[in-house]
């Protein structure tokens, strides 16, 4: 190599030096405002740990989130029965969640509980329009059960019997809120319809599932919202009736097959519960599972 050579190649590794010495921000970092709750430094050290680990866990299945941070809302309660009683999104120019969270839950019952992973599975999608919510509720229902099989927080067996369990009483359901879905979805609040919303939008994308790898497709679901996050998901309407639509023909564009489109139109007008087989859930188990 010659003295030319040599000034290059030293060049390259101070600049590759440099580039290690750079904090560049990391992509949806999760920042936690504990508002006005009284709290302890081991209190408070323990939450961080579990908030770390749910992000950790719902990027290791649908991968990196676009935004360059996640607010999260921590209130403390001593009075609740469950170690997270309560979740919500927070849309905004940084979409974040809110969380209520028992005072005296140990950090092992709180990864054992699914709202924290629900609802960072909600930012992964635009706001939808009110008669499209059984679509995002059972995005972030499929894939909350979806990151704690993949993380080994539930095991397999666990795994079947809450999917069985839940579309049993999404099918139960239909007897008390019957009607088309997407009627049903948009006065999901005044009915109290969630079973039915939640779970038929869960068994919309275990079919999804089933017909990707029918047709050969490289990817899972997981995968296809992956690859939206970097593609589209910052360019997408927010809660305009039309942005359910752009989000499952966009993740049929990346999939090269049209599938979610077809599927989300015969959903959304239906009146029954779709028939899901054990096949299918073993399917999710072979796809998913650790």
């Amino acid at each position: 190599m010659g003295k030319q050579g040599e000034r290059t190649n030293l060049l390259s590794k101070l600049i590759f030096v440099c580039l290690l010495t750079i904090n560049f921000p990391s992509k949806g970092k999760i920042v936690t405002d504990f508002g006005i709750n009284a709290i302890n430094n081991d209190q408070k050290v323990e939450i961080e740990n579990w908030l770390k680990f749910g992000h950790q866990a719902v990027v290791k299945t649908l991968g990196p989130i676009t935004q360059t941070h996640i607010p999260v809302t921590i209130d403390l309660t001593l009075s609740a029965r469950e170690a997270v009683p309560w979740g919500q999104v927070i849309r905004g120019k940084s979409d974040g969640i809110e969380l209520r969270v028992s005072k005296v839950a140990p950090l092992d019952a709180l990864r054992s509980d699914w709202t924290l992973y629900h609802e960072l599975s909600h930012l992964y999608h635009p706001l939808f329009a009110y008669q499209d919510f059984w679509l995002a509720e059972g995005f972030a229902t499929y894939f909350q059960n979806i990151v704690m099989l993949e993380n080994s927080i539930y095991n397999e067996a666990e795994f079947k019997v809450r999917m069985r369990k839940g579309l049993a009483r999404g099918r139960l359901a239909v007897s008390t809120h019957s009607g088309r879905l997407d009627k049903v979805s948009s006065d999901m609040w005044r009915l109290r319809a969630y079973q039915r919303v939640y779970w038929t939008g869960v068994a919309f994308f275990i079919e999804a599932e089933h017909a990707l790898r029918k047709a050969n497709a490289r990817q899972t679901v997981a995968g296809l919202v992956s690859e939206y996050q970097s593609c589209c998901r910052k360019n997408e309407s927010e809660g305009r009736k039309g942005s359910a639509l752009e989000f499952v023909r966009a993740l049929d564009r990346l999939s090269g097959h049209e599938i979610l489109f077809p599927l989300y139109q015969r959903y959304r007008s239906s009146k029954s519960f779709p028939e899901i087989e054990n096949e299918q859930l073993q399917l999710l188990i072979k796809l998913y599972s650790p």
